[in-house]
């Protein structure tokens, strides 16, 4: 093996902001860059190759609630803007991006879940 091994964090920490507004990252959050997928193509005799199609990306996190903001302003928005920062120094961005699934809001725990989805999701990492 060449080169050195990271010794820093390697996961832990999350800090989150939609269109520029912050938002405490409390539980899992996670993520699928936009890209292509390839399906194996089958016919009756053979494999006979594969398709590729293109996928959507998503961010999808528990976040804490905030007395000063309602997080169900959110349900059904598009034209987000996310940005995650990892302990590790990765960086989550999400373009132009739409809410889905329902929102809910935890009040026992004072969390909710959110989860955006955008044909432009890309993760850029450090050196």
């Amino acid at each position: 093996m060449s080169g050195t091994v990271y010794r820093g964090p390697l996961g832990g920490t999350a800090t989150a902001t939609i269109n520029g507004v912050a938002w405490n990252v409390v539980g899992e959050c996670q993520y699928q860059a936009a890209g292509t997928q390839n399906e194996t193509a089958k016919g009756q005799s053979a494999v006979e190759g594969f398709t590729t199609m293109p996928v959507e990306g998503y961010v999808q996190m528990t976040l804490r609630d905030r007395r000063d903001l309602n997080p169900l302003d959110y349900q059904g928005s598009s034209g987000l803007t996310v940005v995650v920062e990892q302990a590790n120094g990765k960086v989550i961005t999400v373009d132009d991006g739409w809410q889905v699934e329902t929102i809910v809001v935890n009040t026992q725990e004072g969390t909710w879940e959110l989860k955006v989805e955008s044909a432009s999701v890309h993760v850029d990492t450090v050196s």
